[in-house]
């Protein structure tokens, strides 16, 4: 390598590491801080964070209740979207089946994870990315 060059992260480990400063800089769930990112096929990039509908104060203190409400970083990042704009998701957090399912709508064929969530059962989420085409594929690294 050229002295006057410097390393570069890949685009997947670039989208993975902005996941996780969106998730541990704007998501107010105190339990679990989620971030996605989605780099368009024309290298835009947009962000998402777990947290609150817009104009909805939830009781974070209830962890429970909390969940009922709270929408996903995948679904906030989706949103923002239309079919076949997506080049890859990145989310620090294996996404659960319905984000899987959403991701499909969207078109998404490759989505980085960084760690699967404790007491989650992620077998169905495997299963639906495979059977929709969707690649998964883990990169671990301490954020």
């Amino acid at each position: 390598m050229n002295p006057t060059e410097r390393s570069r992260l890949s685009w997947e480990e670039s989208a993975l590491r902005l996941a996780f400063n969106i998730a541990d800089y704007r998501s107010p769930d105190p339990y679990v801080q989620v971030g996605a990112v989605i780099i368009k096929i024309d290298n835009s990039i947009i962000l998402g964070y777990n947290g609150a509908p817009p104009n909805i104060e939830i009781d974070w203190s209830n962890r429970e209740e909390r969940r009922k409400r709270v929408i996903h970083a995948e679904e906030n990042v989706l949103s923002e979207v239309k079919y076949g704009e997506v080049k890859l998701m990145a989310v620090t957090a294996l996404p659960c089946e319905i984000c899987i399912k959403s991701a499909a709508k969207k078109g998404v064929k490759t989505i980085i994870y960084s760690e699967i969530l404790k007491n989650y059962d992620s077998s169905l989420s495997f299963k639906l990315a495979k059977e929709f085409g969707i690649a998964l594929k883990q990169i671990k690294f301490n954020n």
